[in-house]
């Protein structure tokens, strides 16, 4: 019998039953093309985490028993958060995954094993009188950027990267389309790239403007008058090097003149900025900023605006806002739930003619 694509007389191609997990997991790892940061947190979990404790086990001798304990000790060791277990085993699953499509393995051990458990992620909502009290008190060079993460729901990156472009005060409307970005693709300078966060089919998304948001805008662009920047006209499956270039004019720049990075900001302005008003969570931890888009988000659904309106808006799938706001969504139930019985009710005039 000639298999698919095999020349006659050829021998199958052998499998190497002496695979190493680490050879597997560079083979598997050269051949990612998702987003450079997923790629440098995979690079990381393999080798920091999962080689140590699997690079030298041959792939066909990793057994599901064995597997399953790793989980325990996981999540018995105080040093590993539930998240960064998960992350691990999110990985191993994958090169397993893959190694079994491949050919490598007969069986994946990781079949019907229950990851590490993570316990629900709990975010904070701000309340009104916060949101305004880090508006006042944020320096003012920077003063709209937390205002767009309560009032728009942006992420932070996205709210770094507002251009003179995306605001449209005819209509009301900031369109979303891109991020300051500062990793080794951009050679860690902060650089402006025509991509969403969350993903790269998802080109631009539209959120209203409140009036109040306009005016702020509207004051700062008269006080600090927006700067041109190169701007990454950035092309799915493209590196950033290979894509091409245009101008901008964008909002928001540190005092020496560069584009606002994450670490800067986190670290010299919003935490300094909460402790200075005492905000802080039930463990006293400080809130982040992207607890700014939760409290949006939380606001907007306990508002009873359409779940799948809120989804576009913050660019999440409605399944997806769904996991994450299960429990808000669930208070619709009293909010709407008599509209929604009286849709159904019999009418009027078919029960006094039942009567009679």
């Amino acid at each position: 019998m000639i298999l698919d694509g095999m020349a006659p007389g050829a021998a199958p191609e052998p499998v190497d039953t002496n695979l190493t997990f680490k050879q597997w997991a560079a083979d598997w790892l050269s051949r990612r093309s998702a987003k450079e940061i997923s790629v440098q947190s995979y690079e990381s979990a393999v080798r920091v985490h999962l080689n140590p404790r699997w690079g030298r086990k041959r792939l066909r001798t990793i057994m599901k028993a064995q597997v399953e304990s790793w989980v325990q000790e996981m999540e018995a060791n105080p040093e590993i958060a539930n998240s960064t277990a998960e992350g691990h085993w999110k990985v191993f699953k994958m090169i397993l995954k893959d190694a079994l499509q491949n050919g490598k393995i007969t069986s994946n051990p990781t079949y019907e094993v229950d990851g590490p458990y993570v316990a629900p992620s709990t975010s904070y909502v701000f309340s009104t009188e916060e949101c305004w009290s880090l508006y006042d008190a944020f320096p003012e060079l920077y003063r709209p950027i937390p205002m767009l993460g309560f009032a728009c729901g942006v992420r932070q990156a996205e709210a770094f990267a507002v251009c003179d472009d995306v605001i449209n005060a005819e209509k009301g409307l900031l369109t979303v389309r891109r991020q300051v970005l500062r990793t080794k693709e951009t050679r860690y300078r902060p650089t402006l790239v025509d991509r969403l966060k969350t993903s790269p089919r998802l080109s631009t998304k539209d959120v209203p403007i409140p009036l109040y948001l306009q005016e702020v805008l509207d004051e700062h662009r008269e006080y600090h008058p927006p700067q041109l920047a190169e701007n990454v006209l950035w092309e799915h499956k493209k590196t950033i090097t290979d894509c091409k270039r245009g101008s901008v004019s964008a909002l928001f720049w540190t005092p020496r003149q560069n584009l606002i990075c994450r670490n800067y900001f986190n670290d010299d302005i919003w935490k300094p900025t909460l402790r200075k008003l005492g905000i802080k969570d039930e463990e006293g931890n400080l809130p982040t900023f992207h607890d700014l888009r939760h409290t949006f988000i939380s606001t907007c659904l306990q508002g009873g605006i359409p779940e799948h309106t809120v989804a576009a808006w913050v660019g999440d799938s409605v399944e997806e806002l769904r996991r994450t706001y299960s429990h808000l969504l669930k208070d619709h139930a009293n909010t709407h739930g008599a509209i929604a019985a009286g849709l159904t009710a019999r009418p009027k005039q078919s029960l006094a003619r039942t009567a009679a």
